[in-house]
This record gives structure tokens, C-alpha cells and sequence, in this order.
């Protein structure tokens, strides 16, 4: 089974493989998982997480570039731009505005969802996964583990973590909800990220996921994705009420 970051994008014919990571970008940005003022990671590494060339990743870096949400300069850091000029700027001569209507939804109607969805991800995800996915679920975690201070290439290897799961659900409609219910709240769950311990405890529930799932074991694969959307649930929940006050 094909289960890299393009794997249900086949059907785009006339798209190469750095047009559709320069979308995926520009999605990040839109969505607020990509920031303004964020370094990106490394191109090896961007390469690594996307499974893609680090050509691909130097093409739609260049692309994005063009569009003026990414500050390409050599000898330093490349960062986003995302201010409010850059992203007017943007959607004026791309016509293209935020990708995803969840965030006009409340939090319960989107993790009531998503328990819904995930937990159900997750129990086919039990049976059909193979060696290849638990390997490459593996090595996402051995990332992980480095990234505790890391905000952005956490979130980053946080949202591929949650498609790949879904991807071996086999079921393109249940991956889609699952991508598009992810997108909720992304810059409040920065905010998250940025708390003490806050990555190394999602990590550590990713991890039991993924010993959930190399035992191809369905029930404790929805049990540890429960617990892990209750966390998520209450920590963007209480995040929320503090900016609301």
C-alpha cells in the first residue's frame, strides 16, 4: 500500500508532485498550522515527513515563495509570512480564501465529530495496517521524540501522524472528514504546544496508539485515540477560555 502524503491525490493528472506540496503549504499557512514568522524545518526533513525529493521541497518552497507567504533568502532561516497584508495580498490575486469552514463550527460539534470519525479510523486502521505502516509510524514517533521543544515540526508530524492512521482505514470519505476535522482550531493548539510538557504528553499518546495498532488490536487502538482526542479536546477547550477572557 502506497501511504505517503500524496496518497489519494492520484487523480491529479496535470499536478506535479511540488504543485501539490506547494498547495499542502499554502493549506498550512491558510489553516494556521504554518504561522507568520514560523522556520520552516529543514529541507531533509521536509523531504523526509512528505516523502518526497528534496528537489520537490526546493520547488514548492520556491513556489510558495512566489506567492509571497515564504521569505526565501540564502544564508538564512526560511521563515512564513503570514501577516494580515501577506495574506490579503494573497487571496486578492489567487482568489483562494481559508480552505476549511470547520473552524466556523463550535468545539463540542468538532470533537463529537472527530470521535466519531477517528474512532472509527482507528478500529479499521487496527486491521488493515501492515509492517510497512507500523514502520513508518515508528519512525514518525523516533522524530517526534526530538521535537519536544518544537512546536512547528511537531504540528507538522502531528498532522501527518493522524492521515497516515487514516489512510490505512481504507476508506478515502472517513480520511477526508478526518483531514478536514483536523484543521479546527490549529492556532489555538500552537498556543497548546507552547505550554510545558504539552508535546512530550501528546507523544507519549501517540505512542500507545501505535503499540495499540502493531498488536492489530482494534479495541485498544479506539481506546487510546479516545483518550488521546479527550485530551485534545480539553486542553483546546481550555486554551479557548483563556482567550476568551
Amino acid at each position: 500500500m502506497e501511504s505517503s502524503a500524496f496518497a489519494f491525490e492520484k487523480t491529479l493528472k496535470n499536478k506535479t508532485k511540488k504543485d501539490i506540496l506547494a498547495d499542502k503549504l499554502v493549506g498550512m499557512i491558510l489553516d494556521g498550522l504554518l504561522r507568520d514568522g514560523d522556520e520552516l524545518p529543514s529541507e531533509r526533513d521536509l523531504a523526509q515527513l512528505f516523502g518526497v525529493s528534496r528537489e520537490t521541497v526546493r520547488g514548492a518552497i520556491s513556489q510558495v515563495g512566489g506567492y509571497g507567504l515564504i521569505s526565501v533568502s540564502h544564508g538564512s532561516k526560511t521563515r512564513i509570512r503570514a501577516g494580515d497584508e501577506d495574506l490579503k495580498a494573497f487571496r486578492r490575486y489567487h482568489a483562494r480564501g481559508d480552505s476549511h469552514e470547520v473552524n466556523h463550527f463550535d468545539i463540542d460539534s468538532v470533537f463529537e465529530s472527530r470521535i466519531v470519525v477517528e474512532a472509527a479510523i482507528a478500529r479499521r486502521a487496527a486491521i488493515n495496517i501492515d509492517d510497512d505502516g507500523i514502520g513508518k509510524l515508528e519512525r514518525l514517533l523516533e522524530a517526534q521524540a526530538d521535537m519536544f521543544h518544537a512546536p512547528v515540526p511537531f504540528q507538522l508530524s502531528d498532522q501527518n501522524f493522524h492521515k497516515l492512521i487514516s489512510e490505512y482505514a481504507n476508506n478515502e470519505i472517513l480520511a477526508g472528514y478526518c483531514e478536514e476535522l483536523y484543521a479546527y482550531g490549529l492556532k489555538v493548539r500552537r498556543q497548546v504546544m507552547l505550554q510545558e510538557g504539552a508535546i512530550e504528553h501528546s507523544y507519549r499518546e501517540h505512542v500507545h496508539i501505535v503499540e495499540a495498532l502493531k498488536r492489530r488490536d482494534p479495541d485498544a487502538a479506539e481506546r487510546a485515540m479516545l483518550a488521546h482526542l479527550d485530551s485534545v479536546y480539553r486542553t483546546t477547550r481550555a486554551k479557548l477560555g483563556t482567550s476568551a477572557t
